[in-house]
């Protein structure tokens, strides 16, 4: 899989918020992966955190984090 096949579907501040979207996404049957920058385990307010999926599973995704009440960014 390329780069280009990578979405990212949902950002976070923090790590554990995306651990959290993720779970919702592995209970719904969708590969993804956490990415977290986190400045080398200093705690930054940008948005660290991504949800990331391939493309072919971007839109149930979204659909899956929206129902959670998880919205994409």
């Amino acid at each position: 899989m390329s780069e280009s096949d990578i979405v990212v579907v949902a950002r976070f501040t923090y790590r554990h918020e995306a651990e959290f979207a993720g779970g919702f996404l592995g209970d719904a049957g969708i590969p993804h992966s956490v990415l977290v920058d986190d400045h080398g385990g200093h705690i930054t307010l940008s948005n660290s955190a991504k949800v990331v999926v391939a493309a072919e599973h971007v839109v149930q995704a979204r659909e899956v984090l929206r129902e959670a009440g998880l919205e994409s960014s």
